[in-house]
């Protein structure tokens, strides 16, 4: 059993999520689906997502050229970064959609237990979250649909500042990333 002791529950997982996606992404997610559900952990950082709803809505947006093809969607990050499943790696990605690059996250159960013994350390050196703790003491904490996102955009001349942060609907945040920068391929 996957154990994660700041996990902030959502909402439960429909059966038919579960039942949809299972064999399709790791053991340990549908683990976490069937204890906990839908919700924030990693210090509000990471956030449990419907794979589902994140197809459907920045599917296209994913950019998934090697391999099989096959990127599922099952986190996102309070910087409005997408963590994909890619099953022709057995390994979970992470699309920094502000920094227009991908980083190999490892398996998924190695991700969480790196996150679970290394907490902040380990989300700075795989996911470069280290202005988002900055940005809940400047901002706030945010709501699970939300991320904080860079305005204007780094890749249009924003600057990394926290005051630069303002609080975007992920989902939203992400296609206009794609929309402004283009697909990160990988």
């Amino acid at each position: 059993m996957v154990v994660i002791a700041d996990f902030v529950p959502q909402a439960p997982v429909p059966a038919e999520i579960i039942e949809e996606y299972r064999g399709r992404v790791p053991d340990e997610l549908i683990d976490i689906w069937e204890t906990y559900g839908y919700g924030t952990f990693g210090e509000g950082f990471l956030r449990v997502i419907d794979p589902k709803l994140y197809e459907a809505e920045v599917g296209d947006c994913i950019g998934k050229t090697q391999g099989d093809g096959i990127a599922i969607p099952i986190m996102a990050t309070g910087l409005g970064d997408l963590i994909t499943w890619e099953p022709s790696r057995s390994g979970a990605t992470g699309i920094l959609f502000r920094r227009g690059t991908t980083v190999g996250l490892g398996t998924l159960q190695s991700f969480l237990t790196l996150v679970r013994l290394d907490g902040a350390e380990e989300l700075s050196d795989s996911l470069d979250w280290d202005i988002f703790p900055e940005a809940v003491a400047a901002h706030g904490e945010l709501p699970y649909d939300e991320s904080f996102i860079f305005v204007p955009l780094l890749s249009q001349g924003g600057v990394a500042e926290v005051e630069n942060l303002h609080r975007r609907e992920t989902i939203a945040s992400i296609r206009v990333a794609v929309d402004l920068q283009g697909v990160i391929g990988h």
